[in-house]
């Protein structure tokens, strides 16, 4: 199991570039294009909000659980 970013997705779904989202939220632009690019192993909870306020979406849409049915479970 793991957790996926869906930013860039949502990103490109909303016609928004990384810099303006930057300028938007005030969250570092080294913090977004890790999100973006799922380079990161965690995330603030102040900056999930920051996310879901500037891009009006909820948490589902940030993030999303993957189970990976390969695996057996233990």
């Amino acid at each position: 199991m793991a957790i996926r970013v869906r930013l860039k997705e949502l990103l490109e779904k909303r016609g928004m570039a990384q810099t303006e989202l930057q300028a938007r939220s005030g969250l570092g632009y080294s913090t977004i294009n890790a999100l973006c690019h799922e380079k990161t192993e965690r995330i603030e909870f102040a900056t999930l909000e920051k996310l879901c306020e500037v891009l009006e979406c909820e948490l589902g849409d940030v993030l999303e659980r993957v189970v990976d049915r390969r695996k057996p479970r233990a």
